[in-house]
């Protein structure tokens, strides 16, 4: 286990020449909500879509946004088409 005793914070843009000791220049599955309190993201879970259209080819890209309270996703395969979907479910 690594012990930090005094963590200065992130510095993304810094040459790693000039970081001052306990900073970071990388934060992986970390998040600072609170200022001097370092928590564990909770990592992925599954979303279900649903869509009026189905797709037999690879999704290519794919993007969220959200509307009031839905979650939508536009996606598009490899043939070019463009999809929309709406989150279903509490997940």
């Amino acid at each position: 286990m690594i012990v930090i005793d005094k963590w200065t914070g992130l510095v993304a843009n810094a040459s790693p020449y000039s970081i001052p000791a306990g900073a970071a220049v990388q934060q992986v599955n970390l998040q600072c909500l609170v200022p001097g309190k370092l928590t564990v993201r909770p990592g992925l879970s599954p979303l279900t879509f649903t869509s009026a259209d189905s797709t037999s080819s690879p999704v290519q890209s794919a993007f969220r946004y959200q509307s009031g309270t839905s979650e939508h996703l536009v996606y598009q395969d490899t043939a070019g088409r463009i999809y929309s979907s709406v989150k279903t479910g509490n997940a």
